[in-house]
């Protein structure tokens, strides 16, 4: 990668990584606003995998994953050891997320009739579908 390219790439992620981190502050994953992340892994304007970790909590992380075609997600560390195994965990968990959304009861389905339950679920299983080729991939690895 050039000098420019990867110019680009930290600017794009740390945007991406800014508005994730945010996120999950806003979302009550982690409880200070001292946080440290780093990025491990990523390819411009897709996705980026980081590791992400209060300050205060000492060696404890936990798994983001963030991007233009990517939802943002995060597990815990200790579901996988390697960024590449995190992104296999990422992929499975939207399927079954998917598949989730398609098994609702029809109580939740009507509780949730202004959302395109049926789009949600395919947008899902091709977010999945993509991440798994490029985990599948090992030229990026």
């Amino acid at each position: 990668m050039s000098d420019n390219s990867q110019g680009d790439f930290d600017q794009w992620s740390k945007e991406q990584l800014d508005v994730a981190v945010n996120e999950l502050i806003n979302s009550n994953v982690f409880e200070k606003a001292r946080i440290e992340a780093r990025v491990v892994w990523g390819i411009k304007d897709q996705v980026i995998l980081a590791q992400v970790r209060e300050t205060s909590v000492g060696q404890g992380f936990r798994w983001l994953i963030t991007g233009n075609s990517v939802p943002t997600d995060h597990i815990e560390s200790s579901l996988a050891e390697l960024p590449r195994d995190a992104a296999r965990h990422f992929s499975l968990k939207w399927q079954l997320g998917a598949e989730n959304v398609r098994n609702l009861p029809h109580d939740a389905r009507k509780a949730m009739r202004h959302l395109d339950l049926g789009e949600m679920s395919k947008q899902l299983i091709r977010q999945a579908e993509a991440l798994q080729e490029l985990v599948s991939d090992e030229s990026l690895w």
